[in-house]
């Protein structure tokens, strides 16, 4: 049988069966709908009661408005107005993700338009030659087993695997614990160093002119410097370029920890959050003209886009938060 919209007299229907005995299959026999219209009615529409006691009950005139202005309401809200469409346009020339808009346009109650529509939005604005699309990220980083790595880079001393790490980092229920991380400009002449926080996505960036242990170790504790009292831990690759992993320990007080060889999962966070930074810095291209202050800025942007997993925050207003954990 056919879902149906109820209206007035079919719900004052409804009411006379519900109180003469019926049962929810029985009533919508009568009614001429499907059971699940009955079950549905009931769940959205009751009416509670204000009395001595309160109690819930059903009334069709109530339930009539109640439907009314659901109807109304998605009406408005699914409708891609002009509005709709140009804080949609601004937000994807800010590089933010249909899904980002999407969510983060739910969570305030501004309109509710899947990701999907406005993924064909930014398509349909390049049929009619617009440029949207180019702000959409749709390349994904390929990764390839690097033969001979340990070998190259050699052992690194004293090193603390992230099986010691404490277990509190894993749940992600505090500030504080970082994965590290280098991005390599063209001919492996320069690179820029990526810092992210677990718990809320929070990411720095700074330059690196040579990919060495002793640039890596000042760039790594400059970039906390500000943070120290939110560094707990740091967990890297195996790189060599964190040999110097024990000063930066001593110089932060965070414990530094290393995944193992050939498990990127493990540092999963900083894996993505390198795809993003990507957008910007392409692979193959040349790193000597990013200054620090772009650095910053794509930072910025990276910290001020809503995240899905965040409940459609920003990293920087959840890492701007003071979270207290017992531990």
């Amino acid at each position: 049988m056919a879902h149906l919209h109820l209206n007035y007299l079919k719900r004052c229907q409804i009411l006379a069966l519900w109180k003469a005995g019926y049962n929810q299959t029985q009533i919508a026999k009568e009614v001429g709908v499907h059971k699940s219209t009955i079950c549905r009615e009931f769940k959205r529409n009751i009416t509670f009661v204000r009395t001595a006691l309160g109690y819930w009950t059903y009334k069709p005139d109530y339930a009539q408005s109640y439907a009314e202005a659901r109807r109304k309401q998605t009406r408005y809200f699914y409708k891609f107005t002009k509005a709709v469409a140009e804080f949609v346009k601004e937000r994807i020339l800010e590089d933010w993700s249909p899904e980002q808009i999407s969510g983060y346009a739910k969570r305030l109650n501004l309109f509710s338009i899947s990701h999907e529509r406005i993924y064909h939005f930014a398509l349909e604005d390049k049929r009619n030659g617009g440029e949207l699309y180019k702000h959409l990220r749709h390349q994904r980083k390929r990764y390839r087993k690097r033969y001979g790595s340990p070998k190259r880079m050699g052992p690194i001393k004293n090193k603390k695997v992230i099986d010691e790490r404490p277990n509190i980092v894993d749940t992600k229920s505090r500030i504080g614990d970082w994965e590290v991380d280098t991005i390599i400009g063209k001919n492996h002449k320069q690179a820029v160093l990526t810092l992210v926080e677990r718990a809320t996505k929070f990411t720095l960036l700074k330059k690196l002119d040579s990919k060495n242990s002793q640039s890596v170790l000042i760039a790594l504790t400059e970039a906390l410097a500000n943070y120290k009292e939110k560094a707990h831990t740091i967990t890297s690759d195996n790189g060599s370029e964190f040999a110097r992993h024990e000063k930066i320990s001593e110089i932060l007080d965070a414990d530094f920890y290393f995944a193992h060889p050939y498990s990127s999962w493990e540092r999963g966070l900083n894996e993505n959050t390198n795809g993003l930074v990507r957008q910007y810095l392409k692979k193959g291209s040349s790193f000597s003209h990013v200054t620090e202050n772009e650095l910053i800025r794509l930072a910025s942007k990276l910290n001020n886009k809503p995240r899905k997993t965040l409940s459609f925050l920003t990293p920087q207003q959840v890492f701007n938060k003071d979270i207290s954990v017992s531990g």
